[in-house]
């Protein structure tokens, strides 16, 4: 070990990780602030494979997201702005995400791509504030998305589908219910199917 590498152990040693954090930050806006675009570029394409060793990307992606995505589209607005146009952002999502998607969808086998959800979703469900922020967004969501699905779907996948979801509406919505709200459940269920088909 050379003379600077101890030198930098006993620094370090002796800080707490607020401490680091803060000196890592500012060592970052100094160095970040004295590099142009191509050699940030580069030094991506050279650190994040060793980055990325022993990384768990089912717990960081969540936070990845939680913290990049607004960042990018602050970015994206920024660059609008400097050409003279305001930015519609249902417009531009599709341009961003739909990319992205088509390839995920394309190369990621579905079952892969629906346990990585899952995992997901539950460190996600382990913040209490999103533990009521998703719920409140989804079903705003959803029905939006199960009807462009119900559309645009065969016959036989319809009924597998629909059995599918009535399935998981009888059985976990009604758990942790009375017998009485659960006896209520079961008939508004039954008089939504018997008035709408």
């Amino acid at each position: 070990m050379g003379m600077m590498d101890k030198m930098m152990g006993v620094m370090l040693g002796g800080m707490s990780k607020e401490d680091k954090d803060a000196m890592m930050d500012k060592m970052m806006d100094k160095m970040m602030g004295t590099m142009s675009k191509e050699e940030k570029q580069e030094m991506m394409l050279k650190m994040m494979p060793k980055m990325m060793e022993q990384i768990n990307m089912l717990e960081i992606m969540p936070k990845m997201m939680l913290t990049m995505m607004p960042k990018m589209f602050d970015e994206v607005k920024a660059i609008m702005a400097e050409h003279g146009k305001e930015v519609d952002m249902m417009e531009i999502m599709p341009r961003i995400m739909g990319p992205f998607m088509s390839t995920m969808l394309r190369e990621m086998p579905a079952e892969k791509m629906v346990d990585r959800k899952e995992n997901m979703m539950s460190k996600m469900f382990e913040r209490e504030d999103l533990k009521v922020a998703i719920p409140e967004r989804q079903q705003q969501m959803m029905p939006g998305c199960m009807k462009r699905l119900m559309e645009n779907i065969p016959y036989d996948e319809k009924l597998s589908y629909a059995t599918h979801i009535l399935g998981i509406l009888a059985t976990h919505g009604s758990k942790g219910i009375s017998d009485e709200q659960k006896a209520n459940y079961k008939a508004k269920l039954l008089e939504v199917i018997n008035t709408e088909l």
